[in-house]
C-alpha cells in the first residue's frame, strides 16, 4: 500500500516532549516535519542547548520551566493540540530511537479504528538493544495484559497515535515514564482498543546513549503502578467510565430488556466447555489439562489464575470460593475456568483439614490457647470456628498464599512442559 508523503490538513499532528536530547531532537523534528504540517515540541525544562536549536524551526513550542516528567509533558502537548482543532496526536520520543518516515504507517492505522490508541511496537531483536528495555518490555506486557485483558506488544514504547478526545478526558494518578502504561490501561477500561503496528527501532551503543530512565525508582513506580491499578481494579467492583459506545448497551430500551442483556453477559462470563462436566473427577481432571494446554493464554497467565483460585480455595468463604474465583477471574482478566477449577484444592475432606489447619497456625501466631471441641456435631463445630474466626482468617492467608505460589508455579512449569512435548 503506497502511503502519503504528508498527513497535510488530515487532523494528525506529532507532539514531541524533550528533555536534554540536544544530540538528536533537531534531527528527529525535522524529520516529522516532512510527514504532518504541525510538530508540537514540550520543551520539558532542558538545561541544554535546546531551545537555541529549536528557535528558528517552523513548529509550536511549548516549554516547562522545570522539569516536571514525561506524561506531564505528554498532557501538555495534547492540550495544545486540541487547542489548535487536531483530534489525534503521534507521539514520538525525542532521543533518535524512532524513525519519523514510519508516522504516516501509525497514522493510516489510527484512520481505520479512529477511537483506538496505536503503538509502535519496536523489534528489540537489533543490535544494542539492552536486556533490561527488552525484560522491562516483558514485565509491563504481562500486568497491563493483566489488568485490562488486552495483549499489547509494547507498553512501554513512545512512538504512539492517540485519540485526543479521549485521551483528554482521562484523569491520571502518574505523572513520568509510567503515564504510557497508566493511560493504555485507562483508554482500554473506557473502550478504546489497542493495536500494534510493528516498527523498526534503532538504539545508539551504549556510550553514546542518552537516557532519563531511572532503573531503581522507575521500576519501583512501574511496580506501585501495576500494584494499584490491578487491585484497585480488583477490590473495587464499580464501572470504569466510558469513553466508547457499548456495542451491546446495557439498558436497552426497558428493564427487562436490560436484566435479559445482563443475565446472558453473565451467563457468558461463567460459560465452561461441555467436556469439562462429564464423567468423574480423575476424567474432568483429564479434560481440564487438555483444555488448559491447548488454551491461548500464556503459562504465566494460567500460573497466575490457578493461583488466585488456590488461594480463594483456602479462605473461610466455604460455599462462595467458586463466585470469588468467577468475580477475580473476570476483573483481571485471567482464565476463569483455571481460577474456579484450582478453587477445589479444598473439596470434600480437606476443607475441614485446611480450616483447622488455618486456625490452629492462627492462633499460634497470636499466641492463642488451641482447643479442639470434643463434640463434632453442627452446633458446636459453628461456635468453633465462629470464635476462632480472626485466626482463621490470618491462617487461611498464609496457607492460601502458601497454596498460591505452589500451584501457581506448577502449573506455569507443567503446562510450560505439556506444551512443549505437544509440539
Amino acid at each position: 500500500m503506497d502511503l502519503p508523503a504528508r498527513q497535510s490538513g488530515s487532523g494528525y499532528c506529532v507532539v514531541i516532549p524533550t528533555y536534554n536530547n540536544g544530540k538528536t531532537v533537531l534531527d528527529v523534528v525535522r524529520g516529522a516535519l516532512l510527514e504532518v504540517d504541525t510538530v508540537i515540541v514540550v520543551d520539558d525544562g532542558c538545561t541544554d542547548d535546546t531551545p537555541d536549536l529549536l528557535k528558528d524551526e517552523p513548529i509550536v513550542y511549548v516549554r516547562h520551566e522545570r522539569n516536571r516528567g514525561k506524561g506531564v509533558a505528554l498532557r501538555t502537548g495534547f492540550k495544545k493540540a486540541y487547542e489548535l482543532g487536531y483530534h489525534h496526536a503521534v507521539t514520538i520520543d525525542s532521543d533518535g530511537q524512532h524513525y519519523p518516515d514510519e508516522i504516516p504507517k501509525l497514522i493510516e492505522s489510527a484512520k481505520e479504528n479512529p477511537d483506538a490508541v496505536v503503538i509502535g511496537a519496536r523489534d528489540m531483536s537489533g543490535e544494542h538493544v539492552p536486556k533490561s528495555s527488552s525484560f522491562g518490555r516483558m514485565f509491563s506486557n504481562y500486568w497491563l495484559k493483566v489488568a485490562t485483558g488486552v495483549d499489547v506488544g509494547d507498553t512501554q514504547s513512545g512512538f504512539r497515535v492517540y485519540p485526543l478526545r479521549h485521551v483528554n478526558r482521562v484523569r491520571t494518578l502518574f505523572s513520568k515514564f509510567t503515564y504510557e502504561c497508566e493511560i493504555i490501561i485507562r483508554l482500554a477500561w473506557g473502550g478504546c482498543g489497542v493495536l500494534n503496528v510493528p516498527v523498526k527501532v534503532y538504539y545508539a551503543p551504549k556510550g553514546e546513549r542518552v537516557t532519563h530512565f531511572d532503573p531503581l525508582w522507575d521500576n519501583v513506580r512501574f511496580t506501585c503502578l501495576y500494584l494499584y491499578m490491578n487491585f484497585s481494579h480488583l477490590l473495587i467492583p464499580l464501572p470504569h467510565k466510558r469513553l466508547v459506545r457499548r456495542a451491546e448497551p446495557l439498558w436497552q430500551g426497558s428493564l427487562g430488556k436490560s436484566l435479559k442483556a445482563v443475565w446472558h453477559r453473565v451467563k457468558r462470563a461463567a460459560d465452561i466447555p461441555e467436556e469439562l462436566g462429564k464423567g468423574g473427577p480423575i476424567k474432568r481432571f483429564r479434560a481440564l489439562m487438555r483444555y488448559l494446554v491447548h488454551e491461548k493464554n500464556t503459562p504465566g497467565e494460567l500460573g497466575l489464575a490457578v493461583g488466585i483460585g488456590a488461594f480463594w480455595g483456602c479462605s473461610p468463604w466455604i460455599g462462595f470460593h467458586w463466585i470469588l474465583a468467577l468475580y477475580s477471574g473476570t476483573r483481571m482478566h485471567l482464565n476463569r475456568i483455571a481460577c474456579i477449577a484450582a478453587t477445589n484444592v479444598s473439596f470434600g475432606p480437606l476443607t475441614a483439614v485446611i480450616a483447622f489447619a488455618s486456625i490452629w497456625l492462627g492462633k499460634l501466631l497470636l499466641g492463642q490457647p488451641l482447643w479442639l471441641p470434643r463434640w463434632t456435631n453442627w452446633q458446636v463445630i459453628s461456635q468453633f470456628a465462629w470464635n476462632s474466626f480472626g485466626a482463621w482468617l490470618l491462617g487461611s492467608a498464609i496457607i492460601g498464599l502458601a497454596a498460591a505460589f505452589a500451584f501457581g508455579l506448577g502449573t506455569l512449569y507443567g503446562i510450560r512442559a505439556l506444551r512443549h512435548r505437544a509440539k
